[in-house]
């Protein structure tokens, strides 16, 4: 069978699958990976700032306080999210025209960041949508290009050639 190279949406989508490994959140793990000129420059992951105890160290909040899960944009949780994390590690001026590509699309609040650092396109991978949709109202209205993006099948490809790699022994 003939080896594929990924796409470069596959590519940085793997990417972004890989960074949610390092978030805290006990419920939902998510990550986001900024690329420009097909070069990452930035990663993000959901949790707690640095210098703060993350829920993994000390348990959830919203557990502790039985706050509802679905209650969000509240600030409750004590964690931030991926694509916040991202571009907080780089200036507006090196975010504008880039792509960002996340774990799930963005909420409102971070959609907000991305339109006022000026990004140019926003991929990802599975819906995370508030009811009243502003998060797609905004991009629509900034001509932020969104794309629901689809591995065709192509995911537990790419997982086990990674494996492969990851397992192999030199002789």
């Amino acid at each position: 069978m003939k080896r594929e190279r990924p796409s470069w949406d596959e590519f940085f989508m793997l990417d972004a699958i890989k960074t949610t490994t390092r978030s805290s959140c006990v419920y939902l793990q998510t990550g986001a990976v900024i690329v420009k000129d097909k070069r990452v420059i930035a990663t993000g992951y959901n949790g707690a700032p640095p210098n703060i105890k993350n829920c993994l160290e000390r348990g959830c909040r919203k557990d502790r306080e039985r706050i509802n899960f679905d209650d969000k944009g509240k600030g409750v949780c004590r964690g931030v999210h991926a694509e916040y994390n991202a571009m907080c590690q780089r200036s507006r001026d090196e975010l504008k025209g880039t792509t960002i590509y996340s774990v799930y699309c963005p909420c409102s609040a971070c959609a907000k960041q991305i339109v006022g650092n000026g990004l140019s396109r926003v991929v990802f991978l599975n819906h995370y949508q508030e009811p009243d949709s502003l998060t797609t109202e905004l991009f629509e209205e900034a001509k932020i290009e969104l794309v629901h993006f689809n591995f065709n099948g192509r995911l537990n490809y790419f997982l086990e050639q990674m494996r492969k790699i990851a397992c192999r022994k030199l002789r």
